[in-house]
């Protein structure tokens, strides 16, 4: 068994994936940040960010992982090899949430810009939609798992 942690994307419905419109609107200084804080931080080191900044739990298996740095700033700080891409100027302050599951999978729900509005209203409408997510993928597992018994 691989030692990484594999992201998979939360689906609401067949081939619809909510999180990639999110995405797709990020700058390209923003989208290098988010896959260099997946590749090099996320998927390696997955649950065991929980007790570091990276990764806040807010309960019943909802986690708020915290991109607060560029992807040159990443690649520097995690990367074992190659060169990190060149530094940009833009502030990066991204929110992602996940949840954890079976053999070492990470499911991405949701995620916001912090950076465009840090207000508490925001966060809270962001981390219940990411908990409504949450809620009907579980209900989907589960009804899964109900047709193969």
């Amino acid at each position: 068994m691989s030692s990484r942690w594999t992201a998979e994307l939360y689906e609401d419905r067949p081939g619809h994936y909510p999180i990639e419109a999110w995405l797709d609107s990020l700058t390209d200084q923003q989208s290098a940040a988010m896959r260099a804080a997946l590749t090099h931080v996320l998927e390696p080191d997955g649950l065991a960010l929980a007790s570091t900044a990276w990764l806040k739990p807010l309960k019943a298996g909802l986690y708020e992982f915290r991109v607060r740095h560029s992807a040159h700033d990443i690649v520097s700080m995690y990367a074992a090899a190659g060169q990190p891409p060149p530094a940009t100027p833009e502030k990066v302050l991204l929110r992602l949430f996940v949840h954890f599951h079976g053999q070492r999978v990470i499911l991405l729900l949701h995620g916001y810009d912090k950076g465009e509005d840090d207000s508490p209203r925001r966060q809270q409408r962001e981390i219940a939609e990411a908990r409504k997510r949450l809620g009907a993928w579980k209900r989907a597992e589960s009804a899964r798992s109900r047709r193969k018994q």
